[in-house]
């Protein structure tokens, strides 16, 4: 039986405003799914679901997000839980005895989302003037409740900065966490929004070789950036294989970012066991890139990572943007070592992201 990761916004709602975000487009459409649903979904295929990772809003603003992640817990302790939060939970669960014993008992990793270890610059790009102080508030309970954390942020040009790595990752030496980063993607309507967030090769690559040099890489769980510049081999996308994503109105799309209608049509969790149908086949057997073809990583890489290569140019048969060859550039000679042991996350193999640490 297949086992799937998935990634589930529960609520359309989110109390801050932050242009990059690759699903406000798409929630500020769509209705959303009741308590109901959600337990429906749960009882029908609690078998195929290995962990589930709360994602896309801001879940904690919900008293039914607590009430749902108990149910899960309490019925179907094997499903690994984990949230992904602007920091907004910590104020939840001060003043609530109830809500703050499920987080503590219920949800097995958190990931706080920190763009800029600058106060004034987080708060002002998350558009909320207390976003930095509760997300440090939720990594000040992380470590008391000794949850395994993760703080991510997204790679744009001004978050990789020298000074703003450093400061991040000083972050996440005081609060023992992780550092994650999600490599910005082009889903914004609106061209000067993605122009203004995308990342170039140059900077990628000068802040990889930067972080190796001062702190470690723990994985590059990309199917492009792990194979090609890591020790790992055949580092597989998992995108609408074992990973999928929920979103509000309960429809099932392969990825986080590819969101778009085409995408939303075919399966809903309102559908009788519907993990038990789900086939994104132009995942399952992905086009390798003519220009790929010959490639010495053609097998392990087969034309980088599916959201991006969708997302820039509209089609699988075209090489991920980031493609050394793409850019003009070698494959390097000396690749990063990493100290990966095991899965690393709820969110390693789960979505293409890269994984850091202090030394």
């Amino acid at each position: 039986m297949k086992s799937f990761n998935i990634g589930w916004g529960l609520t359309n709602l989110c109390n801050m405003n932050c242009q990059f975000c690759y699903s406000k487009q798409v929630r500020d459409k769509i209705n959303e799914c009741t308590i109901n649903d959600w337990k429906k979904f749960i009882d029908e295929n609690s078998e195929s679901i290995n962990s589930i990772n709360y994602g896309t809003g801001e879940n904690s603003i919900m008293d039914h997000f607590f009430h749902f992640v108990d149910y899960v817990r309490k019925n179907y302790p094997h499903i690994r839980q984990s949230l992904t939060t602007n920091g907004y939970i910590s104020e939840k669960i001060s003043n609530n005895l109830e809500f703050k014993n499920i987080f503590k008992n219920c949800i097995d990793e958190v990931d706080v989302s920190v763009d800029f270890y600058d106060e004034k610059k987080h708060s002002e790009f998350r558009g909320q003037p207390n976003a930095y102080k509760w997300a440090l508030k939720t990594l000040s309970y992380c470590v008391e409740y000794n949850k395994l954390t993760t703080i991510v942020f997204v790679g744009y040009e001004d978050t990789l900065q020298k000074e703003n790595i450093d400061g991040l990752f000083s972050l996440a030496k005081k609060y023992n966490a992780l550092l994650r980063m999600n490599i910005y993607r082009p889903v914004s309507k609106i061209p000067e929004i993605n122009q203004r967030f995308i990342l170039s090769y140059k900077t990628l690559i000068s802040s990889l070789k930067y972080i190796n040099s001062k702190y470690e890489i723990v994985a590059l769980s990309d199917a492009l950036l792990g194979n090609i510049f890591t020790d790992n081999s055949n580092i597989k996308d998992n995108t609408g294989i074992n990973s999928i994503r929920i979103l509000p109105d309960g429809s099932i799309c392969p990825s986080t970012y590819l969101i778009e209608e085409k995408y939303r049509q075919t399966y809903n969790i309102k559908d009788y066991k519907v993990l038990d149908k789900i086939n994104f086949k132009e995942f399952i057997e992905p086009i390798i890139p003519d220009e790929c073809k010959g490639c010495k990583y053609e097998k392990s890489c087969k034309g980088g990572v599916f959201d991006r290569r969708i997302l820039w140019y509209g089609t699988l048969s075209q090489r991920d943007p980031y493609c050394p060859i793409r850019m003009n550039d070698e494959f390097p000679k000396e690749k990063f070592k990493t100290s990966k042991i095991g899965r690393v996350s709820v969110h390693d193999d789960y979505l293409p992201t890269l994984f850091f640490k202090n030394k």
